[in-house]
């Protein structure tokens, strides 16, 4: 049987629409419940304002930030420089991709969740910081697509690491919980791999 042609576009967006739905009835089915492994975690790991693991934290979620942020600089200044043309022709359609993953901080105005009553922060799904780290580290990870391999692993690796990282210093400092950080990563994801697809940012084979 022929392969039926542009498959990977196909898979992707089933992908990227898992993610997005998944993310989209966990918020609806929640409303305003807090699930009972983040009431645990915001009794039992919180820290507190000016204590050692709330400096910590803090620090982690900012150098995590733009860690990232330098990681898809590099990534994007090297597609450049390696395939000049091709690098013009395709950083503005990742440009694109890295908009329409920012957008997804929107849905917060759609779910108007309220975050843990610690810091009393409103509209708290999904993150909005790791909203921003996802869009960045999913960008950066598309980008390496077009690169070596070692690129696509040190870019998911590092992404992934930091993300991971921050996620837990934004829960850890009450500005978020679990439930939030983990649907940012799917609705960043969700969208991410459907406007790679509309995109047509379809990943180059891996070189050495």
């Amino acid at each position: 049987m022929k392969a039926l042609p542009n498959t990977w576009r196909f898979k992707m967006s089933v992908a990227g629409g898992v993610c997005l739905t998944t993310m989209g009835v966990a918020g609806l089915a929640l409303g305003d419940r807090v699930p009972p492994l983040d009431s645990w975690i915001l009794g039992h790991l919180y820290s507190r304002p000016e204590t050692t693991p709330a400096t910590i934290a803090t620090l982690v979620s900012g150098v995590g930030s733009l860690l990232v942020l330098a990681l898809l600089l590099a990534a994007a200044s090297t597609l450049l420089w390696r395939r000049r043309a091709q690098g013009v022709r395709l950083l503005p359609r990742h440009g694109v991709l890295l908009a329409a993953c920012l957008a997804t901080v929107a849905l917060q105005a759609a779910f108007q969740r309220s975050g843990p009553p610690v810091t009393a922060q409103d509209w708290t799904y999904p993150s909005g910081h790791v909203t921003i780290l996802g869009a960045l580290a999913f960008t950066a990870l598309m980008v390496s697509m077009e690169l070596t391999a070692r690129w696509r692993t040190t870019v998911l690796a590092v992404g992934v690491t930091t993300l991971v990282a921050v996620s837990a210093s934004r829960v850890t400092l009450g500005e978020h919980y679990l439930i939030d950080v983990v649907g940012a990563v799917l609705a960043t994801v969700g969208v991410g791999l459907l406007a790679a697809a509309a995109l047509n940012l379809r990943p180059r084979p891996a070189t050495a």
